[in-house]
């Protein structure tokens, strides 16, 4: 059975950030950071410039630089920005020795810090090909920070996930329906193309309706740099109709195609959780699956050009 999810990571994060913010209820009394500058420091969508701007302005207002480095780790984490995280390390360990916890914002206890220092590390040797340093920098972070077990469990199960990828090429030249009745191929889709981004939804899945708009914007912002984007509605049910309505009323102008009742591609995928997006090769090698969300799936992209940005 298929379940709808939010990325762990994306959850985790946000309510790390939560933390300083529902601390400040009431008006600051004089030397305390006002919560306004607190919501700029933690912001869910700020730059990385909004960030290092805001910084100034935390240490001239005297935020404890125990908070600005929780803050740094946030905005981090949100992206999993892994070289963002590795850079820290230095900056975690030094926390870890004069963590306060009357100073703390995110992070409570030594503990949780010195798990993050793991998780970091877990991050860093993902990056250099090190499987067995990764394994044993996770197994750390789950022991030290167990209350932040679904951040860590979501990019454990994402490396696996990556790792079965790497030895999968899926079939490009098997026919499709789409769903206004005629047939294509993924080799038909990204012809010509540098790649090709899939998002598989359901019409029962809410966040996968509720993500249509974004998909949208995504194909708007990606076909004009060479990456074509399509949808693969998994309905049992009616999959044509229903998917051909949601086209419509979605007014989505991209190749609106239905997975064959066998799902080939749910079990070559392992795809158990939907909203998903599959990223793919002209050759049929999968770059990226995971949440439409992750922030890494534009990490895949640039693989396929590094002139391409996030919006």
């Amino acid at each position: 059975m298929l379940f709808p999810t939010r990325p762990a990571l994306l959850v985790a994060a946000i309510a790390l950030a939560a933390g300083p913010l529902a601390a400040q209820q009431t008006e600051p009394s004089a030397g305390q950071p006002s919560r306004e500058l607190m919501q700029q420091l933690f912001g869910q969508n700020i730059s990385k410039e909004e960030l290092q701007a805001t910084i100034k302005k935390a240490n001239l207002a005297g935020v404890p630089r125990q908070q600005i480095i929780e803050a740094k780790l946030v905005w981090g984490l949100r992206r999993q920005d892994a070289a963002w995280l590795s850079a820290m390390i230095p900056e975690l360990d030094m926390l870890a020795k004069s963590h306060e916890p009357a100073d703390a914002a995110v992070l409570k206890t030594r503990e949780e810090v010195r798990g993050f220092i793991a998780y970091a590390k877990a991050l860093k040797a993902t990056a250099e090909g090190a499987v067995a340093e990764f394994e044993t920098q996770m197994k750390e972070a789950f022991w030290l920070a167990p209350n932040h077990a679904s951040l860590f469990a979501e990019t454990l199960n994402r490396q696996r996930r990556q790792q079965a990828m790497a030895a999968l090429k899926l079939d490009m030249q098997a026919p499709l329906a789409l769903s206004n009745g005629e047939t294509t191929t993924l080799a038909e889709q990204v012809a010509g193309k540098k790649g090709l981004l899939i998002d598989f939804w359901a019409s029962w899945c809410g966040p996968c309706m509720k993500l249509m708009p974004a998909l949208k914007k995504k194909a708007q912002h990606l076909q004009p740099l060479g990456i074509a984007v399509a949808g693969m509605n998994k309905d049992d049910d009616n999959a044509a109709s229903v998917a051909e309505r949601i086209r419509q009323e979605q007014a989505m102008e991209i190749a609106w195609m239905i997975e064959p009742a066998q799902r080939p591609f749910t079990k070559q995928l392992q795809i158990d959780s939907i909203p998903r997006m599959i990223l793919l090769s002209p050759e049929g090698r999968v770059l990226f699956n995971g949440h439409p969300e992750d922030p890494s799936l534009w990490q895949a992209l640039q693989q396929l050009d590094p002139a391409i940005k996030a919006p």
